[in-house]
């Protein structure tokens, strides 16, 4: 098949994904990816793995769904899948998951060698500004998928652990991109991270950490960023305004239901206020007019001095 048109074919796919119908459209990709069972060089499914990672770099919104979009197609996709140029440990070829995997090592560890550096330019509203955002905002998405392919196990600790140890290799005159990346990564993970077992090496970390906090090589924004990332490993890795996950399309219709709901209840109770309050008002006044025409009715004082007065002659 040509790969002009799986690529389109996959793309098409990757672009409607929402967690609406993740189930249908997570299938279809999977389905394409076993379409490498007629090869010997799995080249449909690396291109799938590779089309995936740039989208979930591009689309940090969708992140924890893309990430687990991974690892259903590494447990999912058959063991037919084969691919020639790769072996195992025990001398076979790498099929199935394992295959999955190590195409996906290999495209995550490409685009970290290649990094994010860029020049933000000073015209804020230029197309080059906004090119440069992207390289930034695709550059960070790569960091954050490492980071929940940990969690999720996908990627081990010594995966992370290296990269960590290497970001933090030169701290006199660091590039802000590393730092930032390196913020980025241990943000996701520290929580995981940060246990007995690597509690050693993660002190390290945060000593040198600490050491660029005072660096007047950095910028203030970077050293304040350091400042954070110390203050939430204090936090015990809790972040203060933790973001919400997307909602689905079907969320999005529950909370509007349960608004309108609501402000019809706000609506209904507003009005039974105004009824009760005028009935309210309406009762008082009955009280006043009925206690006046008692006190009238018991005032004796003047009983039997009625005048009489004589009647006028127009």
């Amino acid at each position: 098949m040509d790969e002009k048109v799986f690529k389109r074919r996959i793309m098409a796919l990757l672009n409607i994904i929402t967690p609406d119908n993740y189930d249908a459209v997570s299938d279809d990709l999977i389905e394409w990816g076993n379409k490498s069972v007629k090869e010997t060089d799995g080249r449909i499914l690396r291109k799938l793995v590779q089309l995936l990672v740039e989208k979930t770099a591009d689309e940090r919104t969708w992140m924890k769904m893309y990430a687990n979009l991974f690892l259903k197609l590494i447990s999912k996709i058959s063991n037919d899948v084969q691919d020639h140029s790769e072996r195992s440990k025990s001398g076979g070829y790498l099929s199935g998951g394992s295959l999955v995997r190590k195409y996906l090592l290999q495209k995550c560890q490409e685009d970290f060698e290649r990094g994010w550096k860029v020049d933000m330019p000073e015209a804020k509203q230029s197309e080059e500004f906004y090119d440069a955002l992207a390289i930034k905002r695709r550059g960070l998405g790569l960091v954050e998928l490492i980071g929940e392919l940990y969690l999720l196990d996908v990627l081990t600790a010594h995966i992370i652990m290296s990269s960590l140890r290497r970001m933090l290799t030169n701290i006199e005159t660091p590039e802000k991109e590393v730092l930032e990346s390196m913020m980025k990564l241990l943000s996701t993970v520290g929580k995981k991270l940060d246990t007995l077992e690597h509690k050693t090496e993660v002190n390290l970390y945060f000593e040198r950490i600490k050491s660029m906090t005072t660096n007047e090589n950095l910028s203030s924004r970077i050293r304040l960023l350091l400042m954070n990332t110390i203050e939430l490993r204090k936090r015990r890795w809790e972040v203060r305004h933790a973001e919400e996950a997307p909602k689905s399309i079907a969320q999005l219709h529950q909370d509007m239901e349960r608004e309108k709901l609501a402000k019809q209840a706000r609506s209904s109770s507003g009005r039974r206020n105004e009824s009760n309050e005028h009935r309210g008002r309406r009762d008082i006044d009955a009280r006043n007019i009925r206690r006046e025409a008692a006190q009238s009715a018991g005032d004796l004082s003047n009983f039997g001095n009625l005048s009489r007065s004589k009647p006028s002659i127009g």
